[in-house]
């Protein structure tokens, strides 16, 4: 089956200083398909995720590409890039807390989102917003709404983030640890929902897990990380049954949640 690629990293370098922070990145994310990225702590894998999403910290340096639906994002307007993120492009991120304003409600938050990238009224986005909380299993979203951050405990507000990102509907979800906050239970229906959301919408996933099992369950490919380089990028059958790389192979063999 031929593939459509929606994202493409070409030749991505990332500099703090005199520290490479990535060197060299090339991969690439196909509609309908999750990519697993895998890779100790340290080596790079939140780092990619910014440079994605052009937020990377304002003392880094980055040359390359950053092709979305062939559109070098790296080169786009400020207001352009605004659209795509949210709209095209949205971020889950392993720390809810940076995601929110504490002064605006959970309801808020919505109807700010939405209204940035769509025209709703109130009772759309408030319809929107409770169908995406209850998706992500959140019990009476319609009393959660009135909720401020501060009275969510993280792993509620981990929710409240991944279902900010469902309403907008994206064609790249890019989930650095999503379920780092989660509990088992929670943590198995919202991987169950990432398939389901790439199944029914063409999708595409870029999911950042330290968890070999996690991958093995989801993953169609993989790109392993490690100190800044992007090692190997292969389909999942092949990462398991015939790695390339050293490091792919010590991973694998140690078989543990790092």
């Amino acid at each position: 089956m031929e593939r459509k690629i929606l994202l493409q990293v070409k030749d991505l370098n990332v500099q703090i200083g005199e520290q490479e922070i990535l060197s060299s990145i090339n991969l690439t994310a196909n509609k309908g398909r999750i990519l697993g990225i895998i890779g100790e702590s340290g080596s790079g894998k939140s780092m990619l995720c910014q440079a994605i999403m052009q937020s990377i910290p304002a003392v880094a340096k980055s040359t390359g590409q950053i092709l979305f639906q062939n559109t070098d994002l790296s080169s786009v307007t400020k207001e352009s890039l605004r659209d795509y993120r949210g709209r095209h492009i949205s971020m889950i991120t392993q720390n809810p807390l940076v995601a929110f304003d504490s002064i605006q409600t959970i309801e808020m938050h919505f109807r700010e989102t939405l209204k940035a990238h769509y025209v709703l009224t109130k009772k759309e986005i408030r319809q929107i917003a409770i169908s995406a909380m209850n998706k992500v299993n959140l019990p009476n979203p319609e009393k959660l709404l009135q909720y401020y951050p501060f009275q969510l405990s993280g792993g509620m507000l981990q929710r409240v983030m991944i279902a900010l990102s469902f309403a907008m509907q994206p064609k790249l979800y890019i989930a650095d640890e999503p379920t780092t906050a989660l509990d088992t239970v929670n943590q198995k229906k919202i991987l169950t929902l990432f398939n389901q959301i790439r199944d029914e919408t063409n999708a595409a996933i870029i999911l950042v897990t330290h968890d070999l099992g996690v991958i093995a369950e989801l993953a169609d490919e993989v790109a392993v990380m490690y100190k800044g380089e992007l090692i190997e990028q292969a389909n999942v059958f092949d990462f398991f049954d015939a790695p390339q790389h050293w490091y792919t192979k010590k991973l694998l063999q140690s078989r543990i949640t790092f």
